[in-house]
């Protein structure tokens, strides 16, 4: 006899499961995308209508707009770079 033990046998229902789990794992993960992105860019775009209000400065509006813009991206880009 060997010393090796061999590998438990495979239950299809379980894999099955499995499968399905990580499915709907990622379609969660995927859901995400959109809200995050949408509520970044009206964080930013709250954030910089409140600096104009505050400074008088007119193009910062633009600039929480942009920076919504970017972390809302970032946002994607990570949550996609830990889905593959």
């Amino acid at each position: 006899m060997s010393d090796q033990q061999s590998a438990p046998p495979h239950d299809p229902v379980k894999d099955a499961a499995r499968g399905r789990f990580e499915v709907m794992r990622t379609f969660g993960q995927l859901g995400t995308l959109g809200l995050s992105f949408v509520i970044a860019i009206a964080i930013g775009v709250a954030l910089g209508t409140w600096l104009e209000r505050v400074t008088g400065w007119k193009p910062v509006f633009f600039v929480g707009l942009f920076l919504g813009f970017a972390a809302g991206a970032l946002n994607v880009y990570r949550t996609l770079s830990r889905i593959k």
